[in-house]
């Protein structure tokens, strides 16, 4: 047996089956605004909120996929939710109609994000953007 500690890409399933640390943000969004979250470490799950009523939030994996010609991302009308479990490194949030309000919860893995695969439809990711 190796002394070495494991590895721990993107695949180590044991970081996914341990408990998540949190990860919490909220802020708002200006008129036509894109914003990055980036999360440090790879993610469990993702909960993104839209928290104001009459507003549209965007949701993409890349920020290429926000943009309307490549439609890559998932709007929350109004008051509504994302729950994912995914992992991811990042995650891009547009301002489509409104000053939308958001908060997003982010279950972290102890996989670093140098460690983790790039996700982009360059990379044969398609449907990110």
């Amino acid at each position: 047996m190796s002394l070495k500690a494991p590895y721990m890409g993107e695949g180590y399933a044991p970081a996914y089956q341990i408990s998540a640390t949190p990860f919490v943000t909220s802020s708002v969004l200006t008129a036509g605004e894109t914003r990055q979250i980036s999360f440090g470490h790879v993610t469990r799950f993702v909960t993104v909120r839209n928290t104001a009523a009459g507003t549209n939030l965007a949701v993409g994996f890349t920020e290429n996929g926000l943009k309307p010609s490549n439609s890559n991302f998932i709007t929350l009308t109004g008051v509504s939710e994302l729950n994912a479990d995914i992992r991811i490194d990042q995650i891009f949030l547009s301002a489509s109609v409104g000053v939308p309000s958001f908060t997003v919860l982010a279950g972290l893995t102890p996989i670093e994000t140098k460690n983790f695969l790039p996700v982009t439809a360059s990379n044969g990711h398609l449907g990110v953007g």
